[in-house]
C-alpha cells in the first residue's frame, strides 16, 4: 500500500511540473521502485535483472507511435536504433529482446504481466493497470 501511495504522490508531482507520458509497471509487489539509470539500463539491454531477480520486458507493437515516443523520451533513440541495440544484445546472448504484444490495450498488457511474474512493461500513464506496482514514471519537461 505504501508503494502505491509513494508512486501516486510521485505521479501527481510529475503532473504538476512536468509532462508525464509513461509509467514502468509490474504486477510483482516485490520489485522495488527504480531509478532512472536502472530503467535506461534495462531498456538498453545492459542488464536483465533487478536485485538478483531476472526480468522480462514487454514492448508495445512495432508500429505503435507510443513505442516510438517511449524510446525517444527515455533514451533519445529512434525505432531503427532500438532495433539495432536489441539485435546486438540478442545475438551476443547477453539479454533477450523485449516481448512484443500484438495490440496496445489494457487487457493485453495486464495479461502479459500476469503470465510473467517478473515482467516489466511501459504503459501510457492513462493505461496503468489498477493492480500494478508503479516502478518509475517517465516525465519530460513541459
Amino acid at each position: 500500500m505504501l508503494k502505491h501511495l509513494t508512486a501516486l504522490t510521485l505521479l501527481l508531482f510529475c503532473f504538476q511540473s512536468l509532462a508525464c507520458n509513461f509509467a514502468i509497471v509490474t504486477l510483482n509487489p516485490e520489485i522495488n521502485v527504480l531509478r532512472s539509470n536502472q530503467v535506461k539500463m534495462l531498456y538498453r539491454g545492459r542488464t536483465s535483472s533487478i536485485g538478483g531477480q531476472p526480468i522480462r520486458l514487454m514492448d508495445l507493437p512495432k508500429n505503435s507511435t507510443q513505442r516510438q515516443d517511449f524510446y525517444y523520451s527515455l533514451l533519445n533513440k529512434s525505432p531503427a536504433q532500438m532495433n539495432a541495440i536489441w539485435a546486438r544484445q540478442s545475438f551476443s546472448g547477453k539479454t533477450p529482446a523485449p516481448n512484443e504484444i500484438a495490440h496496445t490495450s489494457m487487457k493485453n498488457i495486464t495479461l502479459w504481466l500476469s503470465k510473467h511474474p517478473n515482467g516489466i512493461a511501459y504503459v501510457p500513464v492513462d493505461m496503468i493497470p489498477e493492480q500494478a506496482n508503479v516502478l518509475f514514471t517517465l516525465c519530460n519537461k513541459g
